[in-house]
This record gives structure tokens, C-alpha cells and sequence, in this order.
């Protein structure tokens, strides 16, 4: 019997995935879906440089609590992290959604550790270890949390500018039907209208496309990479100055995909894992009946805002330590060995590149 459940999103500015927090509102589902991280920290909050210019933090679409109110923090699920979680307090494990490595917020990752009420939460580790424990304020009003909040008051945190900085004379197209039948190279769609972007065949070995397109993007087919070695990764990277829609029977998509606010802030810069070909919102009913398959992303989404709709599985079906290749996860994120090796996503196609021989990460400055 189907029911009606509120679906709670992550959503985003991002680095490797940034997540801020909101709601998408009641959707019909008789489950509580999740997504899971693997390989990197995901970290949530901040905001878009406009060209070489830094992000501002009083800006109504920077993603961040307020601290200075008189009555305390407010806004306390901008640049959060929120999901379905249960947390046994007997095994100290989580199960459901989380990171493999670390989650980092400037607002809240909310979790609710009691045997009752709506089992929200985001853990980490690589086996379900623990509730999410990076935080810097110990006074928060807030009653169920499990880490978050690593800025006392609104710090600068920038994302690059990609569409406006990153582009090298790129050559303009009319469409993008087949990303696969492109030459490496970076490429220009001025869309009207959404434009489709899709791919008869996996990316081939060595190839570096780059695309950017001026308005709104719809992901028609699954992108993925060909065979490949650690000489000749491909790679591929999609940045849109506007939303990026995902057809519900696209099943995987290898590479970077970056959604940045156009010129109306409030409305783009949203990337949907799951929509029509249209402008408008999926409905409740589609969104029950059309997202319940599985999509795994190879690699990283950046965004002002990541709409996650995939209705598969159930939290009360998840597991501690739970592998990305399981069946019961709606959003999988690998962040890959390919997004380091074979150099950076934005190398001119000519250009040559040292190889990676160690990376190092080092904790969150503040």
C-alpha cells in the first residue's frame, strides 16, 4: 500500500559533493530511500565565485546558518546534510545513508538516534562506524544532530566559477547527442530551450571533453567511460549555467557534472537525479511510479543544489558497511581513481601532464 512520505534531499554547493539541505515537499512512496558516498569526503555549504570574483556569504543563495540572530542560529539546514539513517545503539553502527570517509557542513547533518520517530541521519566510515561527529558549535538550539555546523559565523567558502573561468576558446555546437562521437576538446552549447545531452557509446580511452552549455541540460542516455588503463583515462565533464535534468531510466553516469546559477539564482544551479524533459517539477505520481531504479555517479556532481528523487530501496532494508553495489540504494557517488589520474578535468587537449604520484588530504580549514 503506498502511503504518503516526505522525501528529504540533499542538496548543494559543492566540492567533491556539497550538499546543502531542502525539501522537495510530500512524494508518494511506501519507502525511505537513501544515498551512499563512497571514496571521498562529501562536504556541504558556501557558494559560486562570479568570475575571479569570491563567493559572498550575505548573499540570500549562499549556503549557511545564520549565527548572528538574537534568538540564535537560524536557517540551520542551509549548507546541511540530511537523509534516512538508523543508528543502533547496542553495535554503535549506522546503516542507510553516509559517506565512506568523512561529511563536512557548515549547517546541519541532522540525525535522530531514538527508537522512535522518522529515522533521519548521515553517517560515516567504512563500515557504518558511527554517527557523523565533525562539529564546532556545542550551544546549537538544535535538539537531533549528529555533526555539522564547522563555521561560527559565515566564512568565505568558494567554489570556482567554472562556466566563466574555465572555458579555453572552446568551439561552438548545436547539439550534443553523442558525447562519445566528439573529439577531445572543449565545446559551447548556447541553448534555447533544454538542451539534450546523450551518448550512443562509452567515451573512448584518452579522450578529455569537455562541454558547456548556456541554459538548461537534459541527461537523456547513461554516460560512461570505454576500457582504459592508467595511461589513457578518459574524461568527461559537463558544466551548465543552469539545471541539469536525469532521465529516470538513466542508470549510470562516469565523470564531473557541475550545475551553476544562471541569471535567475533561486530557480538554477539544481541538478534533478530524476526528471522529465521539461522545465516544470516531476510530479508526486511521477516520481513514485518513474524513479525507482538505481543511478550510480562515477565521479562528482557540483551544485548549488542536488534534488535527489530516486525512490529505490528502503532504509529499513540497509545494512552497516553496506557495498555501492548494492540493490538497495537509490543515489550511489564513487568518486573514482579516474578523476585523479590522467591529470585535470580542464587541460587543454594538447597539453601534456605529469602523472600523479601521491595525494595528500589535508583536514578542513575554516
Amino acid at each position: 500500500m503506498s502511503r504518503r512520505q516526505t522525501r528529504l534531499l540533499i542538496l548543494s554547493a559543492v566540492y567533491l559533493l556539497v550538499f546543502s539541505l531542502t525539501s522537495l515537499g510530500a512524494v508518494y512512496a511506501d519507502t525511505r530511500p537513501y544515498f551512499k558516498a563512497y571514496g571521498a569526503d562529501t562536504f556541504s555549504g558556501g557558494g559560486f565565485n562570479s568570475g575571479p570574483s569570491s563567493c559572498d556569504p550575505s548573499d540570500s543563495s549562499y549556503q549557511a546558518p545564520d549565527y548572528t540572530g538574537s534568538s540564535g542560529p537560524s536557517n540551520l539546514y542551509k549548507g546541511g546534510v540530511m537523509g534516512f539513517a538508523r543508528y543502533d545503539a547496542n553495535s554503535q553502527k549506522a546503516s542507510g545513508a553516509g559517506s565512506e570517509f568523512g561529511a563536512l557542513a557548515l549547517g546541519i547533518i541532522e540525525g535522530n538516534s531514538a527508537a522512535s520517530g522518522e529515522p533521519y541521519g548521515f553517517s560515516t566510515g567504512t563500515t557504518g562506524y558511527n554517527k557523523t561527529s565533525f562539529a564546532n558549535k556545542s550551544t546549537i538550539t538544535a535538539t537531533n544532530y549528529w555533526g555539522g555546523f564547522l563555521e561560527g559565523s559565515k566564512q568565505t567558502h568558494c567554489i570556482p566559477d567554472y562556466f566563466g573561468t574555465k572555458q579555453s576558446s572552446p568551439q561552438t555546437i548545436a547539439s550534443a547527442n553523442d558525447v562519445a562521437a566528439l573529439n577531445s576538446g572543449q565545446y559551447l552549447i548556447n541553448g534555447s530551450g533544454i538542451t539534450n545531452v546523450a551518448a550512443a557509446s562509452p567515451i573512448a580511452a584518452g579522450k578529455k571533453i569537455t562541454l558547456f552549455v548556456s541554459g538548461n541540460v537534459f541527461i537523456s542516455s547513461n554516460i560512461t567511460y570505454g576500457v582504459h588503463n592508467v595511461d589513457n583515462v578518459p574524461k568527461f565533464t559537463l558544466v551548465v549555467k543552469g539545471n541539469i535534468y536525469i532521465a529516470n531510466d538513466v542508470g549510470q553516469l562516469d565523470g564531473l557534472y557541475i550545475g551553476q546559477p544562471s541569471t535567475d539564482p533561486a530557480a538554477s544551479g539544481i541538478i534533478w537525479t530524476c526528471h522529465t524533459n521539461s522545465n516544470d517539477p516531476p510530479t508526486d505520481v511521477y516520481v513514485s511510479a518513474a524513479c525507482r531504479n538505481k543511478l550510480t555517479v562515477n565521479g562528482a556532481f557540483i551544485a548549488k543544489k542536488v534534488n535527489l528523487v530516486r525512490t529505490n530501496g528502503d532504509v529499513n532494508s540497509a545494512a552497516p558497511g553496506e557495498a555501492a553495489s548494492s540493490g538497495n540504494i537509490a543515489e550511489v557517488f564513487n568518486f573514482t581513481p579516474e578523476m585523479v589520474i590522467g591529470g585535470g578535468f580542464f587541460n587543454d587537449a594538447g597539453a601534456s601532464s605529469g602523472k600523479i604520484q601521491s595525494l595528500i588530504s589535508l583536514p578542513p580549514v575554516f
